[in-house]
C-alpha cells in the first residue's frame, strides 16, 4: 500500500515526575531507539547501544527488540500467555518464569532430603541488578496473586507495585498473564516483532516510552 496511507508517528518518552516530556517524530521508515539513534536515552545505564526498532510492514507499524542492553517490555493491555523462560516487570521488579525440575533420585537411588514436594511445576525467578538471581516464587496451579500488600507473590518494599497488581494464571497447558488495573502497568518482554496500536507503552531500561498516532 502506498506510504500516504501510513500514520504519522511520534514517540514520547514518559516522565513519572511530571517534568517536561520529549517527543520525537518518526520520519522515516525505520525509528531506532538506544543509547543513541533516533531517539536517543544517553544516560540510562541500563539501555544498549540500539535497543529498540519501530518500522512500518506495510501500512502497519511494528515494534521489535533488536537485542543487547535488558530488551524491550511492552505494557500488557489485555491478558496474554507467557511461555517458559518469558520475562515479566512489574513495579522495580524484573522477574522470569521458570520450569521446576521433576524430582529424580541420586545416581545411587537415594532421593535428596528436603521440605515436602508439593508438585510445583513452575516457579517464578527474581532478576536482581548486575544479573544475579534473587528470590524464588513457587508457582501453585490456578491464580497465583502478584502485589505490594497481599497476595501469593508480594514486593511490600517496592512503592511502584500495587497492592493488587497482576495475576499469573497456571492452567494445565499454558500460563496467562493479567494486569489488574495497577497504577504502573504490567510489562512483558518482548520475543518476536509485533504491530503496535495507538498509545501502546514500552520500558526500554529505566525510560517508559509511549508510541502516538494520527
Amino acid at each position: 500500500m502506498p506510504p500516504n496511507m501510513r500514520p504519522r508517528v511520534a514517540v514520547r518518552v514518559v516522565r513519572a515526575d511530571g517534568g517536561p516530556e520529549s517527543v520525537i517524530p518518526m520520519s522515516g521508515e525505520v525509528m531506532l531507539c538506544g543509547r543513541s539513534g533516533d531517539l536517543s536515552i544517553p544516560d540510562d545505564p541500563f539501555v544498549g547501544e540500539t535497543q529498540m526498532r519501530l518500522f512500518f510492514s506495510g501500512t502497519r507499524l511494528a515494534v521489535e527488540d533488536v537485542g543487547g542492553g535488558n530488551g524491550v517490555f511492552t505494557r500488557l493491555r489485555s491478558e496474554r500467555e507467557l511461555a517458559p523462560g518469558g520475562e515479566i516487570r512489574v513495579g522495580r521488579q524484573r522477574l522470569v518464569v521458570e520450569p521446576v525440575p521433576p524430582l529424580n533420585p541420586a545416581p545411587d537411588g537415594a532421593t535428596a532430603w528436603g521440605s515436602p514436594d508439593a508438585g510445583y511445576r513452575y516457579r517464578l525467578l527474581q532478576l536482581l541488578e548486575g544479573g544475579t538471581r534473587g528470590s524464588a516464587y513457587a508457582l501453585k496451579d490456578g491464580d497465583n496473586l502478584v502485589g505490594r500488600e497481599n497476595g501469593d507473590i508480594v514486593f511490600p518494599t517496592d512503592g511502584f507495585v500495587s497492592g493488587r497488581h497482576a495475576v499469573l494464571h497456571v492452567g494445565p497447558e499454558r500460563i496467562l498473564l493479567r494486569d489488574l488495573g495497577s497504577s504502573n502497568g504490567t510489562f512483558l518482554r518482548l520475543t518476536a516483532p509485533s504491530f503496535v496500536d495507538n498509545g501502546d507503552q514500552f520500558l526500554i531500561g529505566r525510560q517508559l516510552v509511549r508510541v502516538e498516532m494520527n
